[in-house]
Order: structure tokens, then C-alpha cells, then sequence
């Protein structure tokens, strides 16, 4: 049987190593990672995944609170800090330069094991805290002007997945502007 917890513990010392080659040891080379940002699959997109948190604080420093195990899966809740020294790229590709001003942020992920190694994570965290923190701003967008989406759903009617209003990614890239004040 695994053990989840001294899998974490490494795992933590190699994200707080900023080790990028390390960190991908922990994963299956098919791992799956559901991140506020996205989905994130495989080596290449996990290392991608974790590399834009190292550019952005090179002194990012991550410490587990809490722990919880169940076979083989387990939850971590996490307090990360650093400096944000380095440009945030955001999902929809706008970057947020770096400004010198100390971010932290509280968030938990749920880990499954197989084979000693991650083989899928849920990770989340107080996205609009981490926006705040790196200087972005939350802006009320007027319905009908330039910058309000362009669908919504018709009244009476849920937004489905398939309607811009339900796409989860559009909605995602519009909270960030309106946070970016673009």
C-alpha cells in the first residue's frame, strides 16, 4: 500500500526546491491535474503548470496545514507565499508583470496514489485572493457595453454547456480581464 503522506512530504521538498525535474518523478506520465486554470495533463503540461508559479515567485514557498488520508487518496490543505518578482501569465495569455509585492494564498488539493506516484490532483484555491495580491482589480462590467460578454443565456433558459454563456473557459478568461481591468 502506498503511503501517501511520505509521497506528499518529497513531493513538498521538491516544490519547494523548485525542482521541475524532480517534481515530475511524483506524477504518472499520464497524470491528470484539474487546476483553477484548467485542465493539465501529462509531464510536459505539469511541468508547464508548476514552472509558471516559479517564474512568477522564485522564492515561492509552499507549507501544509492539514493532511487527511484514505487509502489512497488523500487531501492537503496548503499555505503558499512568496514575492511576485516574475510576470504571471494568465489563461487567456495576458501577463501580469512583476511588481515586488509579497503574495500568499490558502488552497487544498486531493491526491490519488497509484504505483507511488500521483496519478490524479484537484487543486484549489481563493483564485479572486491570488488576483488581488498581484495588483489586479475586480471591475464591475455594465450589460451592453464594450467590454460585457457578448452571449448570455436567454431568459427562462440555463446556460448549457455547449452556450458561450456555459463556457467554462470563456467565463474563466472574462473574470480575468475584468480582475486585470482590461
Amino acid at each position: 500500500m502506498p503511503d501517501p503522506p511520505a509521497i506528499h512530504d518529497a513531493f513538498a521538498e521538491a516544490l519547494c526546491a523548485h525542482d521541475e525535474k524532480r517534481l515530475l518523478d511524483f506524477f504518472h506520465p499520464n497524470a491528470v491535474l484539474v487546476t483553477p486554470i484548467g485542465l493539465v495533463e501529462g509531464h510536459e503540461q505539469i511541468e508547464w503548470y508548476f514552472g509558471q508559479f516559479f517564474s512568477t515567485a522564485p522564492d515561492l514557498k509552499t507549507r501544509v496545514t492539514t493532511m487527511l488520508v484514505q487509502g489512497d487518496t488523500f487531501a492537503v490543505e496548503w499555505v503558499t507565499s512568496g514575492i511576485q518578482s516574475g510576470g504571471m501569465l494568465l489563461p487567456d495569455g495576458t501577463e501580469i508583470p512583476g511588481t515586488g509585492a509579497p503574495i500568499c494564498w490558502t488552497g487544498c488539493a486531493v491526491w490519488t496514489v497509484e504505483d507511488d506516484k500521483f496519478l490524479t490532483g484537484r487543486i484549489y484555491y481563493d483564485q479572486l485572493n491570488v488576483y488581488i495580491s498581484l495588483g489586479c482589480r475586480l471591475v464591475q462590467i455594465k450589460p451592453g457595453s464594450a467590454a460585457a460578454p457578448d452571449h448570455a443565456a436567454a431568459p427562462g433558459r440555463e446556460a448549457g454547456p455547449g452556450s458561450a454563456a456555459g463556457s467554462r473557459p470563456n467565463a474563466v478568461r472574462r473574470l480575468l480581464r475584468r480582475l486585470a481591468g482590461l
